[in-house]
């Protein structure tokens, strides 16, 4: 009996010291930073890069009633990096939507991940009443003779005059990626609104070849 126990500690401690060094070894789960409207800060703790994130417009009643303070979101993210699902942590209760407004728009890189993102809510600096992000006006197919189908989905930066200045792909058959890229380049936007005037944004979109 003394011998199977000790048979039973010696195969068990190594396991013991194993899980205790994968413990310790782990990564940390990414944390992000919302740190102004238009600023997306990404701690070094890794994880899927955020890609777009529109304003987030701080709740009127708010406003009103001078609350601020910081909403922590824990959000799922699929393999196309859309956000499939946020939900509150901490933070007061009226800001509590807006920020789950702002996440489920954000688009990250095309990976599956979890991330806590933080969303600090500023009376000294609340943001834009109204946030529009950029809207395609004129498109330009784009030119492909291959066989392959599909949907490049890429993010756009447009400037204040409607002209694309940087496009980054997300996801999408890799033959169809260049040419999605220089069809997009090539587009017209109405440029990004805040409070009704033009700035610099970025926005997502779709290219289909069917």
């Amino acid at each position: 009996m003394k011998r199977l126990r000790l048979v039973a500690m010696s195969a068990g401690l190594p396991l013991v010291f194993i899980a205790a060094v994968w413990w310790a070894m782990r990564p940390e789960r990414p944390e992000y930073v919302f740190a102004a409207p238009t600023v997306v800060t990404v701690t070094d703790k890794g994880g899927p890069a955020v890609l777009y994130a529109p304003d987030t417009i701080y709740p009127a009643n708010a406003l009103r009633d001078r609350v601020e303070g910081t909403v922590k979101l824990h959000v799922t993210i699929d393999s196309s990096g859309r956000v499939a699902k946020a939900e509150a942590v901490s933070g007061p209760a009226t800001l509590v939507q807006a920020a789950i407004d702002s996440a489920m728009q954000s688009q990250y890189g095309a990976e599956a991940a979890e991330a806590d993102v933080l969303f600090p809510f500023s009376l000294a600096h609340p943001g834009p009443r109204t946030f529009t992000p950029p809207e395609p006006l004129d498109r330009v197919g784009p030119t492909y003779s291959g066989k392959v189908r599909g949907t490049v989905r890429v993010v756009a930066m447009v400037n204040p005059e409607g002209q694309v200045d940087f496009v980054q792909p997300v996801s999408g058959p890799k033959p169809l990626i260049a040419p999605a890229v220089q069809a997009v380049q090539q587009w017209r936007f109405r440029p990004t609104l805040r409070d009704g005037v033009a700035g610099h944004g970025t926005t997502v979109v779709d290219v289909p070849f069917q």
